[in-house]
């Protein structure tokens, strides 16, 4: 499994049941990884049993010319269940990634980000407000300096 690395820093706490649930993930990835591996060799088997039957009988022409219709149509029926097998793979793959995130109570990326922003914008505002009381304090030692010498 691709590990996702980013520049946010995982809390102590989050980071156990993150590896934790991380490791789960990779099991049930190779376990998909081996069905889809068992599905592409019987495939891959029923593909050999086909070409053999179509050897046999390719004695007449106009049967040879059926079989190879039927063989083409099987080998994009197989491909076409291979494939939606993936991706209802991957749908699922995805649907408990995101149970173990929200179990573990962990933020999403877009919360992360949503958060990061908020406090850009409060550290902003902060910093303005910092500012202002010390213009207010030199003007305040300008006057009392002209007070005193006037």
């Amino acid at each position: 499994m691709a590990e996702v690395k980013a520049n946010v820093k995982v809390p102590e706490f989050l980071r156990e049941p993150i590896e934790a649930a991380q490791a789960r993930l990779e099991v049930f990835e190779e376990e998909a990884q081996k069905v889809l591996k068992d599905l592409v060799q019987k495939g891959r088997e029923s593909r050999k049993e086909l070409k053999g039957l179509v050897t046999r009988i390719s004695g007449d022409g106009h049967l040879k010319t059926r079989f190879d219709r039927l063989r083409a149509q099987g080998i994009e029926e197989l491909r076409g269940r291979a494939e939606s097998f993936r991706v209802e793979a991957l749908e699922r793959l995805e649907e408990l990634q995101a149970k173990a995130v929200a179990f573990l109570g962990a933020a999403t990326r877009e919360q992360v980000v949503e958060l990061s922003k908020e406090l850009d914008r409060l550290s902003r505002r902060l910093e303005k407000t910092e500012r202002k009381p010390a213009k207010k304090a030199k003007a305040v030692k300008r006057a009392s300096r002209a007070a005193a010498e006037g």
